[in-house]
C-alpha cells in the first residue's frame, strides 16, 4: 500500500509548553489511536520551546486530505487560518481557524514504499527530530543542492530522511540506525554536481540558535513526546 509523508508544523502560545505537554502525556495513547483510526502510522510529534513538528505517513493518499490537532487543543495552539477545500481529519473538520500547518517537502533520501519495497525497514531504536532556521535570502540555493542530492544520488544518506519547510524554519525527521543504499531508484537527474563539501557549503544558509547546545548551533534538537 502507497505511503504518503506528511509534515506538519504548530506553535504553542506563550506560556503554554508545560501545560501541552502535559496534556500530551495524558491523552498520547488516545491521540495515537485517533491518528491511526485516519490511515496515519509511523507518528511521530517533537516539541522544542514554542515549536511543534509531527511526521507521519498517511496510508489512505487522498488528495486534499489535511490533518490537525484536536479543537481542544485550540488552548494552548496559535491559531492558523483555516485549511484549503479537502478533506480534512483530526480536529480540521469545519473549523474557521486550524491548529498546525502542512510543511513543504523540501529533501526526502528514500520513499517510504521504497522502504518497504526492499524489505529492510524495520523498527526503528530511534526516531530524531530537529529544528534549523534558513536565511530567506538563501533559501532558493538550499533547495537547489538538496534537490540536486536528492535526484543525484538517491537513498544514499538514510532513506528515511525528510526535511520539510514552514517558512524560513526547517524541520528534520529520521530514524536510526540509518538505512542507506536500500534503494536502487534512477533519479531524475543523470549529473554528479552535488558538491564534496556539503556541510561547508550548507553552513551559510543557516541562521544558527543563539542560545543553542554545543553542536546544535545549526540544526537544534526536539524532544519526542508522542
Amino acid at each position: 500500500m502507497m505511503r504518503v509523508r506528511q509534515l506538519y508544523y504548530a506553535q504553542l502560545r506563550q506560556g503554554a509548553e508545560r501545560a501541552f505537554r502535559q496534556q500530551v502525556g495524558r491523552e498520547s495513547a488516545a491521540l495515537r489511536e485517533g491518528w491511526e483510526s485516519e490511515g496515519l502510522r509511523e507518528i511521530s510529534v517533537f516539541a522544542c520551546g514554542p515549536y511543534v513538528c509531527m511526521y507521519a505517513e498517511r496510508l489512505d493518499a487522498r488528495e486534499g486530505a489535511v490533518w490537525d490537532w484536536p479543537r481542544s487543543y485550540e488552548t494552548y495552539l496559535e491559531k492558523w487560518p483555516p485549511a484549503p477545500s479537502g478533506t480534512r481529519t483530526g480536529g480540521a473538520d469545519e473549523a474557521p481557524f486550524r491548529l498546525a500547518v502542512p510543511m513543504i517537502d523540501i529533501f526526502h533520501d528514500g520513499l517510504p514504499e521504497e522502504l518497504e519495497a526492499s524489505g529492510v525497514r524495520f523498527r526503528p531504536e530511534e526516531r530524531i527530530g530537529t529544528l534549523a532556521r534558513l536565511k530567506p535570502a538563501l533559501a532558493s540555493s538550499y533547495i537547489y543542492y538538496h534537490y540536486q542530492r536528492q535526484e543525484e544520488t538517491p537513498g544514499s544518506f538514510n532513506a528515511s530522511c525528510v526535511i520539510g519547510s514552514a517558512g524560513a524554519l526547517l524541520f528534520n525527521y529520521r530514524e536510526l540506525p540509518a538505512v542507506a543504499g536500500a534503494v536502487n531508484r534512477q533519479g531524475l537527474l543523470t549529473t554528479r554536481l552535488s558538491p564534496a563539501d556539503w556541510h561547508e557549503v550548507m553552513a551559510p544558509h543557516f541562521d544558527p540558535w543563539a542560545d543553542a547546545k554545543a553542536g546544535e548551533e545549526l540544526w537544534r534538537r526536539m524532544v519526542r513526546i508522542v
